[in-house]
Formats: structure tokens, C-alpha cells, sequence
């Protein structure tokens, strides 16, 4: 499963398309006065005007041998958040490392390197060597009830365990981090709220709605970015 595009809202559109576009480098795809998009690697991410403070939690994929640099570079321009008085963390069960930061909006975003997957640079590290976003949070009442749900509407499984408040559905290409809405978000001080969002799968399955949900889903073959 991997994600063409990511759409979702914000209350501060200008102070969200400075800092993706103008501070962080990635290429501005598509802007409007009510919307922008930015290339994150081959996923296209999109904001909307809102009025509702909404945020959301969504990991950038960077190259296996990068997550040093990586860090380093997202440091020079927002603090680092800390999970357990440390500003990275590593994943036994997932082989990844990561670190996370605040955009201006309050999303919960992460710096992920999976060393499952086989992508190294032999260059300093830039926005452009962002693989793609490859995780998006999704809280909900009820986990095993949706990740039910999305396992069967999108023909996907459970990616290394499942409990009652967590479940990610997919792959490393992209993964469905379906969150009880009780808990934070890793690496943050913030819950795990319920706001309108939209992803196209780069995959010929796709539910249109989890039920109960502000959560669409659509479909399509093709590049996001260029």
C-alpha cells in the first residue's frame, strides 16, 4: 500500500505552506488561496483552509543510512520532540528508527528510516531525499472494529501486532496507524483526535468511507509527484 496523496486541513494555511514550501524545500505541486500541495517524495501532501484547529500525525520515510542527517537537518529548524527524555527512538520490532517535531499547525509529524527497506544516498541529506510520507494516524472508537473494516475493504493486513488500542495496517511502503482515540500520539503531548482527512492509494482497492468516520479514501494508478 503506498499513499499518492494525503489530504488534510489546517487553520493557519499561509504559516503551513511557508514552512513545508519555503523553509523545508520540498516543491510546491499545487496552490490556491484555499489549499497548497507540496511533494514529499512520490506522496503529494495536501493542505486545506479549515477553521477548526485540526491536526493529525503523518511520517516522512527517509533513506536507510540518512536518519542521522536527517535528524540533524529537521533540528537546524524546529526543536525536536522527546520520547522518554531522548529526541529519537528505535523500533526493535519494525527496524526503524525516528524522531519527531511540530509543524506550525501542531501536526505530530515524524523523520522515519526503516532499514527494512533497501535505499541509501551517498550525499548529504535534503528534503528531496524524502522517500514518502509512509504512515498516517487514524483514531477511532473502536480498533478492532475498524481495523476490521479496512483490512477487508482494502485487502490489506496487519503489519507486526495488533492490541486493543493499536493496530497498523499495511506495509513499509505505507501503513494505517489505526489509534485508540484515549491514547497520545507517540513522541507528542497530544491526543489522538478525529478530523476529516483524505488518502489516495496507489492501489485498485479502496474503501470510500470508514463507517462513522470523516475518513475517505480513493484510489488511483499513478505518480503523485514528479
Amino acid at each position: 500500500m503506498k499513499f499518492l496523496e494525503i489530504k488534510l486541513f489546517t487553520h493557519c494555511l499561509k504559516e503551513q505552506r511557508n514552512f513545508y514550501h519555503q523553509v523545508l524545500g520540498l516543491p510546491l505541486v499545487k496552490n490556491d488561496d484555499q489549499s497548497f500541495g507540496v511533494a514529499v517524495g512520490s506522496t503529494l501532501l495536501s493542505f486545506r483552509s479549515g477553521n477548526e484547529k485540526s491536526y493529525y500525525h503523518f511520517a516522512f520515510t527517509v533513506p536507510n543510512n540518512a536518519f542521522s542527517e536527517s535528524k540533524n537537518w529537521i533540528s537546524s529548524y524546529v526543536p525536536l520532540n522527546t520520547v522518554e527524555g531522548s529526541n529519537e527512538i528505535y523500533f526493535k520490532n519494525w527496524d526503524a528508527h525516528a524522531c519527531y517535531f511540530y509543524d506550525p499547525a501542531g501536526n505530530v509529524v515524524e523523520l522515519i528510516a526503516r532499514h527494512t527497506i533497501d535505499h541509501f544516498i551517498d550525499h548529504p541529506f535534503t528534503s528531496r531525499d524524502i522517500l514518502a510520507i509512509s504512515e498516517i494516524g487514524m483514531p477511532v472508537k473502536d480498533v478492532r472494529e475498524a481495523a476490521g473494516q479496512l483490512r477487508a475493504a482494502l485487502n490489506t493486513g496487519t503489519y507486526h501486532g495488533e492490541n486493543e488500542t493499536f493496530a497498523p495496517l499495511g506495509n513499509e511502503d505505507g501503513l494505517l496507524i489505526v489509534s485508540d482515540d484515549s491514547r497520545n500520539w507517540l513522541g507528542s503531548n497530544k491526543a489522538a483526535k478525529i478530523f476529516p482527512m483524505e488518502i489516495v492509494l496507489d492501489s485498485p482497492a479502496a474503501a470510500s468511507q470508514l463507517d462513522g468516520y470523516p475518513y475517505k479514501f480513493s484510489s488511483k494508478k499513478a505518480s503523485a509527484s514528479g
